[in-house]
């Protein structure tokens, strides 16, 4: 189990505080929308809000008012970037002399196409070039995500709709990442922090299982193959959810 503990007295902003939707530009830019709900957590009013936007060496700032006075944030372009592009975002309230009072990081934006915009997205997706690969699940990023080549015509249709595509690469994404959380990290309670990816997809596999199942802490052996069961039981449990294998065999069935 990790726990973190604040030295330096800052607020943490929930992530759900800070709703950022990406919005369609008629010249095909990317840009977004951005909400503040910072009411409840003691920030001085006079303090400023700001909102960066950034992918690897990319960063933008925008200065979007006071906790007393917010600035509504409604169609801010982010120029030079790809509208594909996975783009995380940062929200912070600063005092006097720009020291930091409270932060929100790692923000994944909801897009349009996106049913519901109160749900934060557990595996986000991201168009880059990977060769002769297909998809490739990246772990070394700030949030994880689906990494898609940009080289193959219509592959965001394919990852959301074909289910062939489904059926083969999404249950290995939940194996690869649920060991990365109980194996690598030993983090394993859904409770520490709702704002962690780690938590929430341990929160995630729990509510596939149908019930408050965590993977047991430790590191010795007979509790790393408790751990392997666990993993198995989920991509089973995920597997089922979403009919799989009957999807996997309709599609071979209509494919001959």
């Amino acid at each position: 189990m990790i726990r973190r503990f604040n030295y330096t007295g800052r607020k943490k902003i929930p992530r759900s505080k800070v709703p950022i939707r990406l919005v369609p530009t008629a010249e095909g830019l990317l840009a977004f929308d951005a909400a503040f709900h910072l009411d409840g957590l003691s920030l001085p009013g006079s303090a400023h809000i700001l909102v960066e936007a950034y992918r690897r060496a990319y960063l933008k700032r925008f200065s979007c008012g006071t906790i007393q006075n917010p600035r509504p944030v409604k169609n801010c372009v982010l120029e030079g970037l790809d509208p594909r592009a996975l783009v995380l975002f940062r929200a912070k309230v600063t005092g006097p002399k720009g020291r930091l009072l409270a932060v929100s990081d790692r923000i994944i934006p909801h897009r349009p196409e996106e049913e519901s915009s109160d749900r934060l997205s557990l595996l986000p997706v991201d168009f880059v070039d990977l060769g002769k690969s297909i998809w490739r699940l990246d772990l070394a990023s700030d949030w994880p995500s689906l990494q898609l080549n940009s080289r193959v015509e219509n592959i965001r249709e394919v990852a959301r709709s074909d289910s062939l595509f489904l059926s083969l690469v999404y249950p290995e994404v939940v194996r690869q990442i649920l060991y990365k959380i109980v194996v690598e990290e030993n983090h394993t309670d859904p409770d520490t922090d709702p704002d962690d990816w780690m938590s929430r997809w341990l929160g995630f596999a729990a509510s596939l299982l149908g019930k408050r199942s965590s993977p047991p802490t430790g590191e010795s052996e007979p509790i790393l193959q408790e751990k392997l069961r666990w993993i198995d039981d989920v991509v089973e449990a995920f597997c089922e959810s979403h009919q799989l294998m009957e999807r996997f065999i309709q599609a071979q069935i209509m494919g001959e």
